[in-house]
């Protein structure tokens, strides 16, 4: 009898190991040495855009409209913006769109020379800003309201370009009063300044700094931004429960060991920084009121129209947010 033959073994395809989705490129810029841009020094430093898939680089291109110039020219992606600029370049041609919030008050001081301690003392005096648009223009306006003057009437704005610039210029004695946030406020307040007004404890919901970029990028990025929001929301989270090492990230970024300094703004920003990471609409729309009065352009003009909140909300709605904070 002929022996039976051998079955045949069955044939099975091995897979290859999947390999990880490869990095995006992204290239995301802070437009100023202070707390507020943290946010964006945080999510590089503490390897989120790494872990998110991101092939990150951060740059300091100074100022909203020289951040708007270098999207254009493709040597930025997205960037810290100041949404008062942002919306009036918009109208000037560059679409522009803020996706992620960084401060939704005006964490402003007015501090003026020693001997003027009272608002109404400021009439006919010099106001220092950093520019037209900025800002520290738009937390002027709030301020100036409230005391019942009027900017270029009543007082007089003066553009100084930077925020070191407004502090060099009271210091000097070339301007009244100036605009100033942390450090500078803080640095105004211990030579012996006085504090006309503290907008962060008196001012209302205004966004004052929000991450940005131009419209037709931000529609042909989604997934970069998705992996963006989740690597943002993992730094505003570890900002606002990590003391020690966001003091060790502002002291590298802001070239400072000045402890105090440092712990006198943590205390500020830590609260100010939200989570999840909105632009408040109520708060552009305050600010949309302001811009109406120089721009009539923006008449009837919604906060929608230059907030796009998608990704934040899917950071909710996949449960990602719950996941980080535990709540």
């Amino acid at each position: 009898m002929a022996a039976a033959s051998a079955a045949t073994a069955p044939t099975v395809a091995v897979s290859a190991p999947t390999a990880a989705p490869a990095p995006i490129r992204l290239l995301v810029n802070y437009a100023a040495v202070g707390p507020s841009q943290s946010g964006l020094w945080a999510a590089y430093e503490g390897g989120y855009l790494r872990e998110q898939g991101l092939d990150g680089e951060l740059t300091n291109v100074p100022n909203t409209a020289r951040a708007v110039q270098a999207m254009m020219q493709g040597d930025v992606d997205i960037s810290m913006m100041e949404p008062a600029t942002a919306i009036q370049i918009s109208l000037s041609g560059a679409d522009t769109v803020l996706l992620f919030g960084s401060v939704n008050r005006l964490l402003y001081s007015v501090m003026s020379q020693p001997a003027i301690t009272d608002p109404q003392m400021m009439r006919g005096r010099v106001l220092g800003i950093t520019r037209i648009g900025s800002a520290t223009h738009s937390a002027a306006r709030v301020a100036l309201q409230d005391w019942g003057l009027a900017p270029d009437r009543d007082v007089a704005l003066r553009q100084l370009g930077e925020n070191t610039a407004v502090y060099a210029a009271l210091d000097a004695g070339q301007i009244d009063a100036g605009m100033m946030t942390s450090p500078f406020n803080i640095r105004a307040r211990r030579e012996g300044f006085y504090e006309l007004a503290d907008l962060s404890r008196q001012g209302p919901d205004y966004v004052s700094l929000a991450v940005g970029g131009l419209r037709s990028w931000v529609g042909a990025n989604d997934e970069a931004l998705r992996r963006f929001a989740r690597a943002y929301a993992q730094a505003i989270y570890r900002l606002k429960t990590d003391r020690p090492w966001a003091l060790g990230v502002w002291r590298k970024y802001m070239q400072t060991d000045d402890e105090q300094l440092l712990d006198d703004s943590y205390d500020v920003y830590r609260d100010n920084f939200p989570l999840p990471p909105y632009v408040s609409e109520a708060g552009l729309a305050r600010l949309l009121e302001d811009l109406v009065a120089d721009d009539p352009r923006l008449v009837g003009r919604p906060a929608t129209d230059w907030v796009d909140g998608r990704f934040v909300r899917e950071l909710e709605t996949s449960g990602f947010m719950r996941q980080l904070t535990g709540q």
